[in-house]
């Protein structure tokens, strides 16, 4: 198949998309408004919810990988933002990258030692509104035993009832920036590079 045909069906694919997600928001309701959210406790979705994460590989590239079993609670106050809270809880053993040698080593001791310490933990401390959908969430992230202060740059993607499940769903996206050898995570120093970025989707259920 020729690369013209190639970008066809590629600007095909996107139209496509973005008909459907026109056709969903007719469908159905969408808050898209942070404040009008409705208040109370949530859980998180796991089949609708990950964590990306992002280091340099040799300088040559970015390379992505995630974590695949995430689960948490979320405690909604849309009259006082401030005062919501959240906690995450991410299976070090869920970690997934393209190559599964890669995976099995980074279960291994050497790095998140998933056998030992089975659970990656969030906890939220404070939350600072930054924007109209926007938020900073000061927290302390746990890897390994190992505690440090962490923000996550949060954003409000939609509210609203779900097709699907007929229940009140919120979602979330956030970004975060860290050091791995902060929390003892130093294997291939020197090769891959120290900081690592990550990117949040989260789909919470009413509960």
């Amino acid at each position: 198949m020729t690369s013209r045909s190639n970008a066809s069906l590629v600007a095909a694919a996107l139209l496509s998309c973005a008909s459907c997600a026109s056709a969903a928001r007719v469908l159905y309701p969408v808050n898209a408004d942070a404040l009008k959210v409705r208040p109370g406790d949530y859980e998180i979705d796991p089949a609708h919810s990950t964590v990306i994460f992002a280091v340099n590989h040799f300088g040559f590239s970015t390379y992505y990988g995630r974590f695949t079993e995430i689960s948490g609670r979320l405690a909604l106050d849309a009259d006082n933002p401030e005062r919501s809270e959240t906690a995450v809880r991410v299976a070090a053993a869920s970690i997934d990258t393209p190559s599964d040698a890669l995976d099995e080593k980074l279960r291994g001791g050497e790095m998140f030692d998933a056998a030992s310490w089975p659970d990656i933990l969030f906890e939220s401390r404070r939350v600072t509104l930054t924007g109209a959908r926007a938020a900073d969430l000061d927290g302390v992230l746990t890897i390994k035993g190992v505690s440090r202060p962490i923000t996550l740059h949060a954003a409000f993607i939609g509210s609203g009832v779900s097709p699907l499940t007929n229940d009140r769903r919120a979602g979330f996206s956030a970004t975060a920036t860290l050091s791995r050898r902060a929390f003892g995570l130093t294997q291939w120093d020197g090769f891959v590079g120290d900081e690592v970025e990550l990117i949040i989707a989260a789909e919470f259920a009413a509960r």
